[in-house]
C-alpha cells in the first residue's frame, strides 16, 4: 500500500506510544492480512503543519520518498466512530494496522490501492531484512 510521507513514515514508528496505527481511506476493503507500507513519491506537505506529526517525528525528519519502509497487519477496517486514535480522521474508514515492523528501506515503485508485490521485491526486501524472511515468505 502507497501512502503519501510523512504518514508512511509515522506508521514505521516502533514507539507505539507514538505510532500511527490507523490508516485513513475513503473506501474499505473486505481483505485482511500483511501489507507492506510504501512511501510514496509525493510528500503531504500540509500534514508538516500539524503538532501532532511535528511532535512524532524528529527534528531532523528526512522523509522516505520511493521506498518500502514497513510491513504490517490489516486485522480490521471500521467506518468513523469518533475518534478511536489520535491519528483518526472523520468520516473515513479507519484500517488498524497491527505488528507493524520498520524495515530496512528497499526502492520500489508503489500505486494507488491495494497493490499486489511481485517475488523480486520479496526477495530483495528479505535479503535486507533477514529477519523477516519467514514472513515474506508466504
Amino acid at each position: 500500500m502507497t501512502i503519501h510521507p510523512p504518514w508512511s513514515d509515522l506508521i514505521a514508528l516502533q514507539d507505539e506510544a507514538i505510532a500511527k496505527r490507523i490508516e485513513n481511506r475513503s473506501w474499505t476493503r473486505s481483505w485482511r492480512g500483511t501489507l507492506l507500507i510504501h512511501g510514496g513519491l509525493t510528500l503531504d506537505d500540509a500534514a508538516l503543519e500539524l503538532s501532532a506529526v511535528r511532535e512524532a517525528l524528529p527534528d531532523d525528519y528526512q522523509p522516505v520518498k520511493g521506498f518500502v519502509v514497513a510491513i504490517a497487519d490489516l486485522t480490521g477496517i471500521h467506518p468513523d466512530d469518533g475518534q478511536c486514535t489520535p491519528w483518526s480522521e472523520p468520516g473515513c474508514f479507519h484500517w488498524e494496522l497491527t505488528n507493524v515492523q520498520r524495515l530496512q528501506p528497499v526502492k520500489a515503485r508503489g500505486m494507488q490501492g491495494l497493490w499486489t508485490p511481485k517475488r523480486p521485491l520479496l526477495d530483495q526486501i528479505a535479503t535486507a531484512n533477514p529477519a523477516l524472511a519467514m514472513r515474506l515468505a508466504a
